[in-house]
């Protein structure tokens, strides 16, 4: 789903599908197996939307510390649970819990669960939100201002006031566990199935984004050195950020179905699904931003304007984008050897060899620091963006060769991934900095000549709304615009169309 081009049509409505299906549908069809057909039907209702599904996991004052989370719910003497939020820092942050077009709201919320006093840990706690009009007693949700830039979201802080759950609320059992932080992680493993599914949008992404910069490019005329219109397409300062962009689509695409293969495996353990999961998206967010950026750059003054898409996927994709705490804990676990992800299948290829040598970079300074910890946060700790970026371009390039992506896409895939890092490619005897310019350029020009081939192989035209791909687009788009003029303003005729953002 989240791969096919229509997810980034609306940022918005890719957002509540994602909870809805992934976080609150897939949590409860893990509880409904085996707590019988009230749970079946509530879910069956969450797939067909005649209710509303939230998970409230984070805490404002939490963030990716959200095990020590402050939210409680304490059993009664009843076989109730009081359900209470202790201070405006402990309110849930960001799920958007505002009534909503007459649509009943539930949520699965996570409380530390008090037993006679004795915390339990983290528990899921099914929660009445609201009936559609209005909230449900002792539930209180304040409605935050519209992020900047993307499609707007009701984010919400949401707090409870001694809400009264009857005992079916609470999603599992009462048992003391003494695996507490494991048994946590894995009632929330819907968020790691969330990471791959939502890092997976920056494909289309790219692909709609490198479409629009394409076509913009090729219809642009600027006059040559030599006195003659010219198409700025012709020009390196277009071609190397549009074809890069184009092989990350290719080779994220590779990515992400090896990926999934990894993640459905049953036999690999929980941790490492994680830990794939992690490299996925970080990859695929990096590759997404950078090339956003750098294509409405070169769209010149058009890049700023939302009408041509290109600053709402960056903002969208920005939204998406905190994967720090999956990065910091899979860093941590790869040092102390707690598991392993899978190996290069190209063990000697250069992303394989640079993703080896800043593993035993950085375990060589932790193992001889006399504080393993400090050495991590001063050493380690600010590079891990690089160090799990350099997993998920080895894993890209590996799926990439391995599913037989044309060569000249793979080759620019590895020059863009090298660039992340040449300092270290130079420094071990690599290549060289001229080398990794000529590289790219023999790459690019093996590449361009077939530029329509790609365009067309990406299938994202009939989801381009942009009017700068072509001139009859543009033409058209200049016509509805407001129009001031002497003596007397025109007022054009508006479109039939008209584009509506999610609003829930």
């Amino acid at each position: 789903m989240h791969t096919d081009p229509i997810m980034v049509s609306d940022g918005a409505a890719s957002t509540l599908l994602t909870i809805q299906y992934n976080l609150v549908a897939g949590t409860l069809a893990q509880y409904a197996a085996t707590t019988g057909s009230d749970l079946v039907s509530l879910v069956e209702k969450i797939l067909r939307w005649d209710v509303i599904g939230q998970f409230c996991l984070t805490e404002l004052g939490r963030g990716l510390d959200i095990f020590r989370m402050k939210t409680s719910a304490t059993l009664l003497p009843t076989g109730e649970f009081d359900l209470h939020t202790p201070l405006p820092s402990d309110a849930k942050f960001m799920p958007p819990t505002v009534p909503v077009k007459g649509l009943p709201c539930v949520a699965i919320v996570f409380a530390q669960l008090y037993v006679d006093g004795e915390c339990r840990g983290p528990r899921p706690f099914l929660v009445n939100l609201n009936d559609g009009y209005k909230m449900c007693k002792g539930v209180t949700s304040m409605l935050l201002p519209p992020r900047g830039g993307s499609a707007p979201v009701n984010h919400t802080l949401t707090s409870f006031n001694h809400v009264r759950l009857p005992p079916s609320a609470l999603l599992g059992n009462l048992d003391k566990s003494n695996k507490m932080h494991r048994d946590f992680m894995s009632s929330i493993w819907r968020v790691a199935v969330g990471s791959l599914a939502l890092g997976s949008i920056a494909i289309p992404n790219l692909q709609l984004s490198s479409y629009i910069a394409a076509r913009y490019f090729q219809r642009r005329h600027v006059t040559s050195v030599y006195g003659h219109p010219s198409p700025i397409i012709s020009y390196r300062t277009q071609q190397l950020p549009l074809l890069h962009a184009i092989a990350q689509a290719f080779v994220l695409k590779a990515l992400y179905k090896w990926g999934v293969e990894q993640f459905m495996d049953k036999n690999l353990d929980v941790r490492v699904r994680h830990g794939i999961a992690a490299c996925c998206k970080a990859v695929m967010i990096q590759h997404a931003q950078v090339a956003n950026y750098a294509l409405s750059e070169r769209l010149g003054a058009q890049g700023l304007f939302e009408y041509n898409r290109l600053s709402n996927l960056y903002s969208d994709v920005r939204g998406i984008s905190i994967a720090e705490g999956d990065i910091l804990g899979l860093v941590a676990d790869t040092l102390a050897q707690t598991y392993e992800l899978p190996l290069s299948t190209h063990p000697d290829g250069p992303l394989a060899l640079h993703e080896i040598s800043l593993f035993d970079e950085a375990t060589e300074t932790v193992s001889s620091s006399s504080d393993f910890t400090q050495g991590f946060m001063q050493y380690v700790q600010p590079r891990c963006q690089l160090m799990v970026e350099s997993m998920g371009h080895r894993m890209a390039y590996d799926a990439a060769v391995d599913q037989g992506v044309s060569q000249c896409l793979v080759d620019l895939y590895l020059i863009n991934a090298t660039k992340t890092d040449a300092a270290w490619y130079v420094e071990h005897g690599v290549f060289t900095r001229r080398a990794i310019v000529h590289m790219e350029d023999a790459a690019l020009s093996a590449a361009l000549p077939r530029l329509e081939e790609w365009l067309t192989a990406m299938e994202v035209e009939p989801y381009v709304s942009s009017p700068i791909i072509s001139d009859k687009r543009w033409e058209e788009f200049r016509k509805t615009l407001p129009v001031y003029s002497s003596p007397r303003a025109e007022v054009p005729a508006q479109p039939n169309l008209v584009l509506e953002r999610a609003r829930m």
